[in-house]
């Protein structure tokens, strides 16, 4: 049971109407207290403004009635004026007449004294709060100058504050009693509000909830409140790129498991036409077009490895890592100087000296220098150069892939960076992949590549340029 509850609780605070309304309700209640204290401050001045009134006219009724005979302060103060003044239902009152020496003329003498201003005006009546004998008081007091140079005659009246407390209390019930009522109807309110306002993120959750799984199309936007929207607006985006990415690979797939039936016929025919050979010379023959088949089956697999593995990478940047350009273009050129050598090519390799360092993943990078070395290797005749030169600076690393080869022409620049896409009147054997890796891995590193005529107008010139990374 405990369990239970503990998993209402938290589902509270998971809940955004909950956690709304939590706020909404905590910032009510403490609304509600300070509420409360300012009704209460308010209620206790009106209730002492009526009272207060009183208590001045009875001050300025018993300063009528203080006068000075031969130099003496005195207080006409008859009998029935004093039953008329102590005469309350409620709370005690008190009064005194105080002479300029201090003694007492009429009155309570445990009515505490006051200090009089430096000036007195017999018509000002002031008020302060006391105690009498534990009891809290509201004083009205006024000082007379009857006699000249000496101190003023100090009279005062005091009463308990039953009757002022009742009627602030009075005030104060009448105010916050109906707001027992007011705040959790408001909170009542806000819930219905609020669950109403939810509405659309609820047709929401239906409609997400009843979608197939391959159903990428975009969220209707409409009746959908504008707190919202940009979070749908930001998932249409997620969700289109996401589709874009399923259309390349379903691309990708098809294409793939069409690349790949051509040459596995042609090997089982191989196969089949060098089984049928009778003589060891023929069927030494067959092998070996079964072994070449296979040769260029393995690169083409190879090939597509690579360029699932540069997709795969896209969104990888957190696994890049310092890379010397220089030293890694240098290492690869030197493992197909043995193939440059073969077909009878000069491969060289022109650098700075200096490490061109650059953020990046090594083996992708690896990845697309051999495919831009093996490309210039290949479509190269015998006899031909082919150069590789690196060059950067703060700004940028820059590697230059240059051939003597048959070149690639203008119309068809940008389409070689297609996959499967071979341009017409090459007869050299290729899968059409090498340069669509080259441009994955090189949009993977936020760089660039062009292709271009050499200085001598034959072949091929490819430069990329990969954004440098701080000396290490």
């Amino acid at each position: 049971m405990p369990e239970r509850r503990f998993r209402r609780l938290q589902y509270a605070f998971n809940s955004l109407l909950g956690e709304i309304l939590l706020w909404i309700l905590t910032l009510l209640m403490l609304l509600w207290a300070i509420s409360v204290v300012m009704t209460y401050q308010v209620a206790d001045s009106l209730a002492n403004q009526p009272y207060d009134e009183q208590l001045a006219t009875e001050v300025r009724g018993l300063s009528r009635l203080v006068s000075v005979n031969q130099g003496r302060v005195t207080a006409n103060f008859p009998g029935p004026a004093r039953e008329i003044l102590r005469a309350d239902s409620k709370d005690r009152v008190y009064f005194q007449i105080l002479g300029p020496d201090g003694h007492l003329v009429a009155g309570d003498k445990d009515l505490p004294t006051v200090d009089a201003p430096d000036v007195t005006d017999g018509t000002v009546v002031l008020f302060r709060d006391d105690a009498i004998l534990d009891d809290e008081v509201r004083v009205a007091y006024s000082f007379l100058s009857l006699i000249p140079d000496q101190a003023p005659v100090l009279v005062q009246v005091a009463e308990t504050r039953k009757k002022r407390l009742g009627l602030a209390a009075s005030i104060v019930s009448g105010v916050i009693v109906p707001q027992f009522v007011i705040v959790p109807l408001a909170v009542l309110l806000v819930y219905l509000g609020l669950t109403h306002g939810i509405t659309p993120l609820q047709r929401l959750q239906q409609e997400l909830h009843s979608r197939l799984p391959s159903d990428l199309a975009p969220i209707s936007v409409k009746g959908i409140p504008m707190e919202i929207r940009p979070i749908l607006e930001a998932l249409n985006d997620v969700m289109a790129r996401l589709d874009d990415n399923l259309k390349v690979q379903r691309r990708f797939i098809a294409d793939a498991a069409h690349q790949l039936k051509t040459p596995l016929t042609g090997l089982r025919t191989q196969t089949e036409l060098a089984l049928g050979e009778t003589t060891s010379e023929a069927m030494r023959r067959g092998l070996r077009q079964v072994d070449l088949s296979a040769e260029n089956l393995t690169h083409l697999i190879q090939q597509l490895l690579s360029l699932a593995r540069a997709e795969a990478s896209s969104s990888a940047e957190a696994d890049f890592a310092p890379v010397d350009l220089n030293e890694l273009v240098r290492v690869v050129a030197q493992e197909w100087a043995d193939r440059a050598l073969e077909r009878r090519i000069d491969l060289g390799f022109e650098s700075p000296g200096l490490p061109l360092w650059v953020r990046g993943n090594p083996f992708l990078l690896h990845e697309m220098f051999t495919n831009l070395i093996d490309n210039a290797i290949k479509y190269t005749p015998p006899g031909g150069l082919v150069t590789v030169r690196t060059s950067g600076d703060h700004e940028a690393c820059r590697i230059e892939i240059e051939d003597s080869g048959i070149g690639i022409p203008e119309e068809d620049r940008q389409r070689v960076f297609e996959r499967f896409y071979r341009a017409l009147g090459t007869e050299t054997d290729g899968s059409g992949l090498g340069l669509s890796i080259v441009k994955e891995v090189c949009e993977l590193h936020r760089g660039s590549i062009a292709i271009d005529n050499p200085m001598g107008g034959k072949g091929t010139l490819v430069r990329v340029s990969l954004p440098a990374a701080p000396v290490m």
